[in-house]
């Protein structure tokens, strides 16, 4: 194989190998030109570069340059290059055992394959695999350890079964030149029932991201318009292929990639979240409120995906809470802002690169050690403000929106695919007097919010069983807080979490002990055993059953108002998590 870790090392100063050991939590290190998609690649020397396009001025602007920026110390530092010749590769895979890159590309022409001798070189060979209009938006090719074989999932139109879905189709080829098409069936589509009140945007089997096992079956995981993402499995090197089925991965509508490690381990990068409840008009065609797109996470796995550690937040939206959301930095851009989509390399020193995100607003090039998965224990007392929560209650916005039809027009309008959003959880002083900030939670009046209740969302390392401390304040003349316990994300304004939840219950002021002003709640869970005990001191004790599968534990705390009318609430000081 091509081994670029090795190189990447040999080029690392001692100035650099103490900073790049120095990295540990995700750590941002830049913000690249484009959304992360098929925009990654990696030289033979082992330099890494991230490609875009050069001042960019709509979405709709051809004229633009191509750029890269580039790094040769494993992703610390990076310049930015302007594309010479229009016609050069760009972004590529590598295939060892052809010494070149390939990737695909379509042309009015129809889709072509290019192999090139460098991801500068200008004139690749071309070889024709479909006819205009039958793919759109593809992978970087993916090459298999285990035989010489290339891979590459591409999305085809089918309007004969939806006008604006994608479906999957995956291409495998040996030399490049020649290319086998099987085209898998689709995921189910997502129905309008309860909770909902319209139907969601139909997205069957897209944004596809596949890996080789240990003993070279292949692992592809996809997009869909349900609350999970889908699977299916290859044993011929992707001649043929299972039925899409559920996998344990909550997520709709956002974009999954698979990475395999140089010693067998498997990390997965998603979007661990649920969205809202869909609105009246929702109609199942393009346009849609993604209110899911603020977290995403990593896991890995040692046994081929079946079992996984981590699920942790790599990256908060930075713009979360911003009350111009839709607008904000401006439509000259991209349409959405996220933290979704994933491309990621593994670095020399146990380290991760991982690029992520959409909007130069949210986008981001971030670093972290392997090992910040492994641990099983996680504390927030606010003293950075709410850097680690989600708190965002959303304003009631026009669905659409999104930049112009035309070059004339782009600039016209803003937003897309969200609403805008204020934070519906503060830091405000503790009643103790102790120059301290605690955490209020409680319903808002605020009648241009699509719901009142509000709250505050934390991750911490998925845990099979564990014990978790709240401390809180919740006052007399208050209603509480609703706790609840789950293996994903979910909004904190979302009135359906009692019942999706892994473990919901309600804290009332009655629990809280007379003599104390905070007090600690104690909720120690067993995932093995499908159960909750609730206990503050010796005054209270409450046993209860865990609901739902969480095959890999717990990794979410939502507190949330008690109900649309409290607006005296509850005061969180701080939370303890730790696997027992």
């Amino acid at each position: 194989m091509f081994s670029y870790i090795n190189k990447m090392e040999k080029t690392l100063s001692e100035n650099d190998r103490k900073m790049l050991s120095d990295i540990y939590a995700p750590t941002v290190v830049a913000t690249p030109d484009a959304d992360p998609y098929y925009n990654l690649c990696i030289t033979r020397d082992g330099a890494i570069r991230a490609y875009g396009h050069y001042m960019k001025k709509h979405v709709f602007d051809t004229d633009c340059r191509a750029c890269y920026i580039e790094s040769t110390d494993c992703g610390l530092s990076w310049k930015r290059y302007l594309v010479d010749d229009k016609n050069a590769m760009g972004a590529s895979t590598y295939v060892p055992y052809l010494d070149k890159y390939v990737k695909l590309k379509n042309t009015q022409d129809g889709t072509f394959a290019l192999i090139g001798h460098s991801p500068d070189d200008a004139e690749p060979e071309m070889y024709k695999i479909a006819d205009p209009g039958k793919f759109r938006e593809f992978r970087l090719p993916y090459v298999l350890s285990l035989q010489n074989r290339i891979i590459c999932i591409v999305h085809e139109n089918r309007l004969d079964e939806h006008p604006t879905c994608f479906y999957n189709a995956v291409l495998s080829s040996v030399d490049g030149k020649e290319w086998n098409i099987t085209h898998l069936p689709a995921a189910p589509y997502a129905e309008k029932k309860w909770p909902h009140k319209g139907v969601r945007w139909q997205q069957n089997n897209r944004e596809s991201t596949v890996t080789e096992l240990s003993d070279g079956t292949l692992l592809l995981i996809s997009r869909t318009s349900t609350d999970f993402h889908y699977t299916c499995t290859s044993t011929d090197g992707g001649l043929t292929w299972t039925h899409p089925e559920k996998s344990i991965f909550h997520s709709t509508g956002t974009m999954p990639v698979l990475k395999k490690l140089s010693d067998g381990r498997i990390m997965f990068f998603w979007c661990n979240t649920k969205l809202l409840p869909e609105v009246h008009d929702a109609d199942g065609i393009w346009e849609d409120f993604f209110t899911n797109r603020d977290a995403n996470h990593c896991a890995i796995s040692e046994d081929d995906g079946k079992t996984w550690r981590g699920y942790r937040e790599m990256v908060l939206n930075p713009i979360r809470c911003a009350a111009d959301f839709r607008s904000n930095g401006g439509p000259e851009c991209d349409r959405d802002k996220s933290v979704h989509q994933f491309e990621a390399l593994q670095l020399p020193m146990n380290k991760i690169l991982v690029v992520c995100g959409q909007h130069y607003s949210c986008r981001r090039i971030i670093i972290f050690d392997i090992n910040w998965l492994y641990e099983t224990s996680r504390h927030e007392d606010f003293i950075h403000g709410l850097a680690n929560l989600s708190t965002q209650s959303y304003v009631k916005s026009i669905s659409g929106g999104f930049p112009g039809q035309t070059p004339e027009t782009a600039l016209s309008y803003v937003g897309h695919c969200a609403c805008n959003r204020v934070s519906g959880a503060l830091l405000l002083p503790s009643p103790e007097n102790d120059k301290h900030e605690v955490l209020h939670i409680a319903s808002s009046a605020d009648t241009r919010l699509l719901n009142p209740l509000c709250g505050a969302v934390w991750n911490f390392p998925v845990i099979k069983k564990g014990k978790l401390v709240l401390t809180a304040h919740l006052p007399e003349n208050g209603k509480g807080l609703r706790i609840s316990l789950l293996d994903h994300w979910m909004n904190p304004c979302d009135n359906t979490v009692e019942y999706y939840a892994d473990f919901s219950i309600h804290l009332r002021p009655d629990m809280h002990p007379e003599n104390e002003l905070f007090t600690d709640f104690v909720f120690e869970f067993d995932c093995e055993r499908n159960t909750v005990t609730l206990t503050a001191g010796d005054y209270l004790r409450i046993e209860k059953t865990l609901s739902g599968a969480h095959p890999n534990g717990l990794c979410y705390l939502h507190m949330q108002s008690a109900n649309e009318s409290d607006y005296v609430g509850a005061m969180v000081k701080a939370i303890d998590v730790t696997a027992i």
